[in-house]
């Protein structure tokens, strides 16, 4: 079976990134913080896929998230999101206050990752679980664990935070695309948010 990492990162080191790794239909998590953790836990376990909550890269045109570039004239939603606007999925715009800085930590995530020979893709655990029929975190941890768990997902822990149930659906997610049973919201030449078509299990 591949080994697949999720990540809920967040935008700031100083606050709780939720890491997943998924092996043979159980999975194992824990809450990093560092730059450096992340990237050395990611890299030591040596995954077939790596899937990230974050925004991976910036609308066309764009070529900073500045408020006082130029480029900022060119739009602020990328077609994933408008796909995801499609959908009727909520989501934060990435040039939206705080996203911004989760935007720029996620895009050099994904640089250095892919600089070390992994493959990393952008998923939106929130828009999988609306599509899975599940409710997110903001519903309460206990019941986004109860139903991870009645998906048939093994090794959840009854400590779990939600950014490492997040985590653990962003996993979920790459499973699915490694499976083939996925979609692809936006375009490829700008960036593209891997969904999922069906159930894990």
């Amino acid at each position: 079976m591949a080994k697949i990492i999720g990540i809920d990162l967040a935008g700031s080191p100083r606050r709780e990134t939720g890491f997943c790794v998924l092996e043979e239909d159980r999975i194992r998590t824990k809450v990093l913080k560092e730059d450096e953790e992340i990237i050395g836990s990611t890299v030591e376990e040596k995954p077939e896929l790596t899937a990230i909550d974050a925004p991976l890269s910036l609308p066309k045109g764009r070529c900073c998230l500045r408020d006082d570039c130029p480029c900022r004239g060119r739009g602020h939603l990328r077609n994933c999101d408008r796909d995801l606007i499609k959908l009727k999925i909520r989501f934060f715009p990435l040039t939206l206050g705080p996203m911004r800085s989760l935007t720029q930590r996620g895009m050099m995530m994904k640089k250095v990752l892919e600089q070390r020979g992994l493959t990393v893709v952008e998923v939106y655990p929130g828009g999988a679980q609306d599509i899975w029929g599940i409710p997110r975190k903001q519903k309460g941890v206990k019941l986004l664990r109860y139903n991870l768990k009645q998906m048939g997902v093994v090794g959840i822990e009854e400590k779990s935070t939600h950014h490492e149930l997040d985590a653990v659906t962003c996993a979920l997610v790459g499973k699915l695309y490694l499976d083939g049973n996925f979609i692809l919201l936006g375009d490829p030449e700008e960036g593209q948010i891997v969904m999922p078509r069906g159930n894990v299990f």
